[in-house]
This record gives structure tokens, C-alpha cells and sequence, in this order.
């Protein structure tokens, strides 16, 4: 029977029994996605239940704008494009090529057989083309030829598809455990905070206590940089930028960090009382902590930490400031230093952290940006920030 000039009737040498299309199955890449676009709806039943009927995964549509929409949600292995529609099948299939390239397999039907309708198909990018009319059972046998061939393409999507469904519960995952991690320690962080100002213990018990509030903030502030990052990619977190002193947030931080530096190392402050800022003040102060703790860790005996506001002029002539945090000791290797500033960058340690991504994602959010510099006696940070209040 002819439907359009498509033959529904399966030809002699289908194998049409059970053993032979479960056969078939152990011939093709599983989960291969099939576009099936003719106007005629008798026509897309019966190629897309001869298809599915052998494992193919098929979509239809009925012309090529739904066409182009539905591989463009779900992009197809495999695509069978009438040329005969509203809208030319030749449209079709210039589209996917464009999108997919040669991960996507275009079979081109016409009721047409010239030259001229040929070379038309395979200029626009179709890769096999088949006269009207055709029997079903022959095209879904080209159908698992083509499939064949475009087995590595397909289990490169299904491999990117599984690894995106890992990476999709793992950050759901992990922002859960965050959430949580992130209350205990503001509990724990309170309480011990209460606890050193109201007992009254000896020099060792004190020392312990704070020591015990030193790890508690900087696990508290890695947890929150975790929990920022994530919504910092999703565009989620809008600073809430108000007048900020600077020289009293560098102070404070300094004060935070005081305890821990050692070996004789000292730090400065270096801004004019006068300056303010416009910034999110949460914000800029945790990218603060990070720099400051960063620098403890690596400055040399003996040595400073630096912490400087000024005024920062703008090219665009628009109000500024840049802040600086310095310490003196070893260059950064050229190396590490070309990617500070990526997701999980390596420091010169060897370790990985997200640290300075966190710095960076914190001070772009606000129209900012932040850049390491080599100086003659140390690394510095500089973290620039539009905006100042008076």
C-alpha cells in the first residue's frame, strides 16, 4: 500500500518475525534518537512505529519550524527529513548541519529523483537521500546502517549526558551538605565566640579557645565561599552595595588575622580616614579574609602584610577604589600564577582551592575585578571596585 508515495507494506526480505527485529537490536548503539519530519501524518505513524518498534527513540513534526524547535530541545542521532513540506525539508537540514554538524545523520525523502533535487539535498548537508516511493522495512534497515556509523557520536552523548546527570546531583548534593555545614558552624562559631568573652581560664585554655575560634572562622568562611560560588554562577547574588569605611574594614580584618601571624612578621594599614567606598561590604570583606589569609600563610620571616585603600582612577573618569593587600616573600611561579583565579586553581603550594575564584566571582558581581601583581618584594592583590560615597 502507497501512503504519499511511501510504501506501508514491509518488502520480502524484511524479516518481519520476532527473532529477526529482536535481532536487529544487537546491531545498533543503544538510546539512538530519531527526527522524523513529514506534513503527512499517515506517513509519520508508520515510519516512526516501524523505527520504534526495533529500539529507535523517535520524535516527529509535522514541518520545519516544530522541526528545528524539537532538535533544538532534544537534538537527534538521526533525522529523516521530507523535502516536499510547507516549509522546505532543504531548511531542515541546513539547520541541523549548522547546529550538529556530522553528529547528526540526515536521510532526505522526495517523490523526485533529478539531478537537480539531489545535488540541492546534498548541498544542504544531507547525507543519504531516498526516492519515493520506499518501503518501510528498507528504510528503517538504513536507518540501523546509518545509526552503526554514527555509533561513536552517539555514546559521546550518552556519555555527556550520564556525566551531566552525576554533576547535576553531586552540586545538588553538595550545596545540601553545605547548607548544613554552614549552620553548624555559625552555631559552633557563636557559641565559642560567647564562650572566650564570658570564662575565665587560664593562659593555655585561652590559647586553645582561640585557636579553636581561628578554625572555626576559616571553615566557616571556605563553607560560605562554597555555598557563594554556586550562586554566583547562577547569577543569583546582587551585592547590596552601601557607604562602606574603608580604613576601618582593613583594621578589622587585620584584627581578625593578628593572632595568627607569627615569626616576627607585622602587618600594616595603609588608608586615609576619609575614604569610603560603595560596596557589599559581607562581600568584599570575606574576599579581604581570604587575601589576608593567604598572605599570612605565605609571608616570609620576619617580613609585613600590607593593607591598602586609595582612590582608584578610572579610566571612564567614574569614581573608584582600589584596595591592596601585599605581603613580602617569594614570587608567585609564572605558572600558577595564569590561573589564581580559576575554579579549583592550584596555588603554589600544590593544593586546590576555590579561594581566589570565590575573590574573583565576588568582585566581578559587583562590576569590579581583582588581578595579582608582581612586586619587587612580594605578591600583592589588587581588587578594584566602581563607586565611593561621600
Amino acid at each position: 500500500m502507497l501512503v504519499n508515495g511511501l510504501s506501508l507494506q514491509p518488502s520480502s526480505d524484511s524479516g518481519e518475525v520476532p527473532t529477526a527485529v529482536s535481532g536487529v537490536h544487537a546491531l545498533m548503539p543503544q538510546g539512538v534518537r530519531v527526527l522524523v519530519v513529514d506534513d503527512d501524518p499517515r506517513v509519520r505513524r508508520a515510519v516512526a512505529g516501524g523505527l520504534t518498534r526495533v529500539g529507535f527513540h523517535v520524535v516527529t513534526a509535522d514541518d520545519g519550524g516544530p522541526a528545528i524547535l524539537q532538535a533544538q530541545a532534544t537534538p537527534p542521532d538521526l533525522a529523516i527529513v521530507d523535502l516536499g513540506m510547507p516549509t522546505s525539508g532543504l531548511i531542515v537540514v541546513r539547520q541541523l548541519k549548522k547546529v550538529q554538524g556530522q553528529s547528526v545523520h540526515v536521510t532526505v525523502l522526495s517523490g523526485r529523483d533529478d539531478e537537480a533535487t539531489r545535488l540541492a539535498a546534498f548541498d544542504a548537508g544531507a547525507d543519504d537521500f531516498l526516492v519515493k516511493p520506499l518501503s518501510v522495512a528498507e528504510l528503517r534497515k538504513r536507518l540501523i546502517a546509518a545509526a552503526r556509523s554514527q555509533q561513536a557520536y552517539v555514546e559521546a552523548r550518552l556519555a555527556s549526558e550520564r556525566a551531566d546527570r552525576l554533576l547535576a546531583y553531586g552540586s545538588e548534593a553538595a550545596a545540601l551538605l553545605a547548607h548544613d555545614l554552614n549552620n553548624g558552624l555559625a552555631v559552633a562559631l557563636s557559641n565559642i565566640t560567647y564562650l572566650s568573652e564570658v570564662l575565665n581560664v587560664g593562659e593555655d585554655e585561652q590559647q586553645a579557645i582561640a585557636s579553636t575560634l581561628r578554625a572555626l572562622r576559616r571553615m566557616s568562611g571556605l563553607v560560605a565561599n562554597f555555598v557563594d560560588i554556586s550562586r554566583f554562577e547562577d547569577a543569583a547574588v546582587k551585592p547590596r552595595c552601601a557607604p562602606v569605611d574603608l580604613r576601618e574594614l582593613l583594621l578589622d580584618v587585620a584584627a581578625v588575622h593578628g593572632p595568627s601571624i607569627g615569626r616576627g612578621v607585622r602587618h600594616e594599614v595603609v588608608c586615609d580616614p576619609a575614604l569610603r567606598g560603595s560596596f557589599d561590604a559581607a562581600l568584599i570583606e570575606r574576599v579581604l579574609h581570604n587575601l589576608v589569609g593567604n598572605a599570612v600563610r605565605y609571608c616570609n620571616a620576619n617580613g609585613k602584610i600590607l593593607l591598602e585603600a586609595r582612590t582608584w582612577e578610572r579610566e571612564d573618569d567614574q569614581p573608584g577604589v582600589e584596595i591592596i593587600v601585599q605581603n613580602t616573600g617569594p614570587a608567585i611561579p609564572a605558572e600558577t600564577a595564569q590561573n589564581l583565579f580559576s575554579k579549583y586553581g592550584k596555588g603554589s603550594n600544590g593544593k586546590r582551592g576555590m579561594g581566589l575564584y570565590f575573590c574573583r566571582l565576588a568582585c566581578e558581581a559587583h562590576g569590579g575585578a581583582i588581578e595579582h601583581e608582581t612586586r619587587e618584594d612580594g605578591p600583592a592583590f589588587l581588587i578594584r571596585l566602581p563607586g565611593q560615597s561621600a
